[in-house]
């Protein structure tokens, strides 16, 4: 409808157009027409009348012009009545109501200036706004009757029938295998049911109806193999996986991952409703991980975030509690070989993934799928065979930093490969070097890492590599110079080194790139600047250790007010009054490291030394600011 009135609005339009630009133009040619007419008629009678027929013709050709240039207004004006009463009446036919009968468009008459209408009525614009409409109310009938009443009361229903069969069993009137078909025939009502309801559009109530018929079926199955020892081992295993297949395809088929979730939570938990007398690791961890890869191959083809993650965290919960109950040893390898082959799965999903397929996998799943297999290892080998766990982080470290090159050549997302990569080197190197070495190593592979995380625009590498820093920074500070020469004097001038290659580049980045970055850099000169003071501190105490305690306090004043002086000198030559407000506060800071830290443990002769020489370079300081005023 709406699509017709559109088609013969813009024909009205086109017509109404069409005939006033054809009245118009006919109007122009008669009025050209007239006055050709009666300039030629004039011409002709030039010589036969007198200058009073002459004055009385043009006089007649005057009027005769007013009289069609009111006459083309007139038309006009009734043209664009009709037009706007027509989009009125089309207004209306859109709101979707008719619009009530009208009278004939009046005829208007030319009316002098000043002059008002017949009536004193003025036309209105009969346009109105199209009113928005409200939103819909949230239908709680809908919401309580169909969406949730029927999941409350489906475990209603099943405690009821838990209820029903104590009842029945405690008189003696079902026997243990009557239980078990009672259940199964429950099963499949249920099953029948819910996809009745689905074909019927009830899907929430088809889908509660569906897992509860799993449900169902699994308690039946684990009854008459646990409980009654009605079935082997062998054949309930593989009545569960049935089952669980079963419910992996209706759920698929439905498309529901609500269910979908529900069968890979009872699949996990397949291998603990088996009685087996002789229960093995490795068939236990393999079961896991098999089920696991497919679940995680279904909710990655399928885009189902929850299921994804479902399917990820969850195997291993499961190889948690066989760790604890196995008394096999070397069953650390089946449990090994599960998480690494978990791990290669993702890995897989998440580097070779096609431009433009859909993902549920997020990349924060990989980096806690490594964190995880980390975990794993060190709990596993750390101690008792420290080589394994060593082999496999580095192996991982070699395998993310050779996949993070290879997509930055082919201009792919690489920040998460290159962060895993980054953590991986942090753990081999932590667990491979002493402490004395640990600190520079996580320094610089710090520093690295964070450069090339502010390079490829990466949060999560710049996060990661800022983590390694910060246990390297920590290490060197729990770590005081013992020796000038000593692996702890190399950690300290490593890290005064870093901050200055970090400000460095910082520095040399174009305008408006790393602008969180840039705006903290000089930060990192203050930071350098007090941890340069705290390192010639603790070199200046190991150099005067063999001293008397007052040369000491004397030496390590001097050093402090040197190191003033120097800030001072710095700022006056670079031009920076923030570096030379700096260096005059520490002086002042020196005075009172004299005052309250030095006098009481001094001789009389040393304060002496001590305030004529922090007097004499104040003064001094202070005419170097004259100079340069003046």
């Amino acid at each position: 409808m709406s699509d017709e009135l559109l088609s013969w609005e813009r024909l009205l339009i086109a017509a109404l157009n069409e005939k006033r630009w054809d009245d118009c133009m006919n109007d122009r040619d008669d009025g050209k027409q007239d006055d050709r007419e009666n300039r030629e008629d004039r011409h002709d009678r030039v010589g036969e009348n007198d200058t009073a027929k002459i004055e009385g013709t043009q006089a007649s050709v005057n009027t005769n012009e007013i009289n069609n240039n009111v006459h083309l207004v007139t038309r006009v004006e009734d043209l664009e009545k009709k037009v706007a009463d027509l989009e009125r009446q089309l207004l209306e036919l859109h709101s979707g109501r008719l619009a009530p009968p009208q009278k004939p468009a009046p005829v208007y008459t030319v009316q002098p200036v000043g002059s008002k209408q017949p009536g004193g009525s003025v036309p209105t614009n009969p346009y109105q706004a199209p009113v928005s409409e409200p939103k819909p109310k949230t239908d709680w009938e809908h919401l309580i009757a169909r969406v949730w009443l029927p999941r409350i009361f489906i475990a209603v229903l099943l405690i009821g029938v838990v209820w029903g069969f104590t009842a029945a069993i405690s008189a003696g009137i079902i026997t243990e295998p009557v239980r078990c078909i009672l259940g199964v025939l429950a099963s499949a009502f249920m099953y029948w049911q819910g996809e009745r309801q689905s074909r019927q559009s009830r899907h929430a109530l088809g889908q509660v109806l569906l897992g509860g018929s799993v449900a169902v079926l699994l308690l039946a199955l684990a009854a008459a193999h646990m409980l009654y020892g009605l079935i082997p081992a062998w054949l309930a295993f593989t009545f569960y996986v049935l089952t669980i297949s079963t419910g992996l395809w209706t759920s698929l088929r439905h498309r529901s991952q609500a269910l979908s979730v529900i069968m890979m939570l009872a699949g996990y938990l397949i291998p603990f409703l088996v009685d087996s007398a002789k229960p093995n690791i490795w068939t236990f961890t393999a079961y896991e991980t098999v089920f696991s890869i497919v679940m995680i191959v279904l909710a990655h083809r399928y885009a189902y975030r929850v299921a994804y993650y479902t399917a990820f965290f969850i195997l291993h919960a499961p190889l948690l509690i066989g760790s604890l109950i196995a008394d096999d040893p070397e069953g650390r390898y089946a449990l090994m070989i599960a998480v690494l082959l978990q791990h290669a799965v993702l890995f897989t999903l998440s580097t070779f993934r096609q431009n433009g397929e859909q993902k549920a996998n997020r990349p924060v799943s990989l980096f806690l799928s490594f964190g995880l297999v980390a975990a794993w290892m060190y709990g596993l080998f750390g101690d008792e065979a420290p080589f394994i766990y060593r082999l496999v982080v580095v192996s991982c470290a070699l395998v993310y930093s050779v996949t993070a090159y290879w997509l930055i050549k082919q201009k792919k997302a690489a920040a998460i490969h290159l962060a895993i990569a980054t953590f991986a080197w942090f753990l081999w190197l932590v667990h491979v070097l002493n402490a004395d070495h640990l600190s520079s190593a996580t320094l610089v592979e710090g520093t690295l890492a964070i450069i090339l995380g502010i390079k490829l625009k990466s949060k999560l590498q710049q996060i990661t590599g800022s983590l390694a820093y910060l246990f390297g920074m920590c290490s060197v500070w729990v770590q005081p110079i013992d020796a000038i020469f000593s692996a702890e004097t190399i950690a300290w001038l490593m890290l005064l080194a870093s901050l200055v290659v970090l400000y460095e580049f910082l520095k040399r980045l174009p305008e408006g790139s790393a602008n969180w970055h840039q705006r903290y850099k000089s930060s990192l000169l203050w930071i350098d600047s007090v941890l340069f003071l705290i390192f010639i501190t603790q070199v200046t105490q190991v150099l005067t250790h063999s001293l008397s305690a007052d040369l000491q306090h004397l030496l390590l004043s001097a050093v402090w007010v040197l190191y003033a002086i120097a800030v001072i000198v710095t700022g006056v030559v670079m031009g920076k009054q923030k570096l030379r407000l700096a260096g005059i506060l520490f002086l002042f800071i020196t005075l009172l490291k004299i005052i309250f830290a030095d006098l009481p443990d001094v001789s009389t002769a040393v304060r002496a030394v001590l305030f004529i020489g922090l007097g004499i370079i104040g003064v001094a300081v202070s005419r170097l600011f004259y100079k340069r005023k003046d």
